[in-house]
C-alpha cells in the first residue's frame, strides 16, 4: 500500500504563509515537497498535486467519485442549495438548468451594458493622479452583475442595489470563512455580514415575487432563472433563486474584477503588448460591436495569459467519497484531492519562460489541453460562469485600452495577498492615467 505523499507538518504555518503570500507559498511548497504532496487544510487533509498526469487522472475520474471540498466553509454564506455546495445528480440537474444565461446569444447582449458601464466608471479617473486600479474594477464588476444579472437598470434602483451588495462584498472576511467557529453571532464581523446579507436577501426576495406577480421579465439573468424548469418541470424556489444569485456574486463579482486589473497592470507594463492589442484595437473602427471585439485573437490570448501567469485562485479541490488511488498513491475516503492551478500554469515544459507575460503562447491555433490550462477549474465543476467572465474581461480591457494610457505607480513588484476565497493584487495596482486621442 503505498501511503499519502509526505508535506509540511503543521497546519497553522502553512495556513498563515498562503495567507501573506499565496503564490510564494503554494511555489516554496512545490519546491520544498515535490509536484504531489500532501497538507492539512482548516477543513482536513489534502493531497495536491502540480503534476499533468495527475490533473488528468482526477479530472478524468467518475464525477461522483468527488464530494465538493471545503464547502462547509461558505454553507452560512452563500447557502445550502447553492451550485457550489451541490454534489452528484443534484449537482448534475441545477448545473444543467442554470447553463443557459452563460452561453451563447443570451451572453452577448451584455457586451455594450459592459462597455458602457466602463466609461462611466472611468470617467472618474483624475488625469496624472495615481490611484489604485482594483477599486474601479470592482466597481464596473458590481455594475455589470446589478444590470445584467439581476436587470436593475434605473438610477434609484442601481443606487440601491450597490449600496445593499457592497454592504455584502466589504462585510464578508476571510476570518469568518476560513475558521468557521467564527460564524457566530458573537463575532462583530459575522453579525456584520449577516445583517448586510438579511438586507440584500429582502430586496431580492421582494423583486423575485413582484416580478412572478406581475410576468416581469427582461433580458437579464433573475428573467431566465424565473423561467427556468427542472426536467420534471419544477421551478426554482424563490431562496433557491436568491442562493444562485448569491453565489454569482460572491463567485463572480470579486473574481473578474481582480483579472481585469491584473490584465490592464500587464498590459500596460509591457509596451509590446499595448502597441499591439491597440492597433488590433484600432482596426476594427470608431464604436466596433462588441461581438467584433470578443472575436480578437490577440486580445484573447492577452486574456488567457493573464489567466495563466495570474490565476484567480491557486488550487481547487474535491473530497472523496470512497478510497482511491491517485499517481500510485492509496488515499482513504474523505481525504481532499486538489490541482494546484498555479504550479501546473508555471511548469517549464508546458510554458517555456513560464514567469513572462506573452501572450503569443496562445495564438496560431496554439491551444493547451484541460489538464494544462485550468483558470476556471476544469472537470464536472468547473466554472459555470467561465463563458460570461471571459467575455466581460474582454469588453472591459478592450474599453480601458482604447480610452487610456495607464503607467505603474507602483514602487516595488505587485505581490499577492489572499482575498476572501481568491487571491488577488496587494495594493490593488497603484496606476497614473492619461486620456487617449479619440479615434
Amino acid at each position: 500500500m503505498a501511503l499519502p505523499p509526505p508535506g509540511p507538518r503543521t497546519t497553522l504555518l502553512p495556513i498563515l504563509g498562503y495567507l501573506r503570500d499565496p503564490y510564494g507559498a503554494t511555489l516554496n511548497a512545490h519546491r520544498r515537497y515535490g509536484e504531489t504532496y500532501r497538507f492539512e487544510t482548516a477543513v482536513g487533509p489534502m493531497v495536491l498535486t502540480g503534476d499533468p498526469d495527475g490533473v488528468s487522472e482526477i479530472l478524468g475520474a467518475d464525477p461522483d467519485l468527488f464530494a465538493p471540498f471545503g464547502v462547509d466553509l461558505l454553507a452560512n454564506i452563500i447557502g445550502g442549495n447553492s451550485l457550489l455546495m451541490l454534489g452528484g445528480a443534484r449537482h448534475r440537474a441545477a448545473r444543467k438548468l442554470l447553463a443557459p444565461p452563460f452561453h451563447g446569444a443570451r451572453m452577448r447582449t451584455y457586451g455594450q451594458t459592459m462597455r458602457a458601464i466602463t466609461v462611466a466608471e472611468t470617467a472618474r479617473w483624475s488625469a496624472g493622479r495615481p490611484f489604485a486600479l482594483q477599486p474601479t474594477t470592482q466597481a464596473i464588476s458590481l455594475q455589470v452583475i446589478i444590470q445584467s444579472v439581476f436587470g436593475v437598470t434605473a438610477p434609484g434602483e442601481v443606487a440601491r442595489y450597490q449600496a445593499a451588495l457592497l454592504d455584502v462584498v466589504h462585510t464578508l472576511k476571510p476570518s469568518f470563512i476560513f475558521v468557521p467557529a467564527l460564524q457566530r453571532p458573537l463575532w462583530p464581523a459575522w453579525r456584520r455580514f449577516q445583517a448586510a446579507s438579511q438586507h440584500i436577501e429582502r430586496l431580492i426576495l421582494d423583486e423575485v415575487r413582484a416580478r412572478r406577480l406581475e410576468g416581469r421579465r427582461g433580458e437579464d439573468i433573475l428573467s431566465l432563472l424565473l423561467d427556468a424548469r427542472y426536467d420534471d418541470g419544477a421551478e426554482l424556489g424563490e431562496h433557491e433563486i436568491f442562493e444562485q444569485l448569491m453565489t454569482l456574486l460572491v463567485a463572480g463579482h470579486e473574481s473578474t474584477a481582480i483579472a481585469i486589473a491584473w490584465a490592464c497592470h500587464l498590459v500596460h507594463t509591457h509596451a509590446e503588448v499595448e502597441a499591439r492589442l491597440l492597433a488590433e484595437l484600432h482596426a476594427l473602427g470608431a464604436a466596433p460591436e462588441s461581438d467584433a471585439i470578443a472575436r480578437l485573437p490577440y486580445l484573447e490570448a492577452v486574456c488567457h495569459e493573464t489567466l495563466r501567469l495570474k490565476p484567480l485562485a491557486t488550487s481547487f479541490a474535491r473530497k472523496l467519497r470512497r478510497p482511491w488511488t491517485l499517481l500510485g498513491y492509496d488515499l482513504p475516503e474523505g481525504m481532499g484531492v486538489g490541482v494546484s492551478v498555479l504550479r501546473v500554469h508555471r511548469l517549464e515544459r508546458l510554458y517555456p519562460d513560464a514567469e513572462q507575460f506573452r501572450p503569443e503562447r496562445f495564438l496560431d491555433g496554439h491551444s493547451f489541453g484541460p489538464n494544462e490550462y485550468l483558470p476556471f477549474g476544469g472537470g464536472s465543476r468547473r466554472c459555470l460562469g467561465a463563458a460570461f467572465a471571459l467575455y466581460e474581461m474582454k469588453m472591459v480591457l478592450a474599453t480601458i485600452v482604447e480610452h487610456f494610457a495607464l503607467r505603474s505607480a507602483e514602487t516595488r513588484p505587485v505581490r499577492t495577498i489572499a482575498r476572501n476565497t481568491f487571491v488577488g493584487p496587494r495594493g490593488g495596482i497603484r496606476v497614473i492615467s492619461q486620456p487617449r486621442p479619440v479615434l
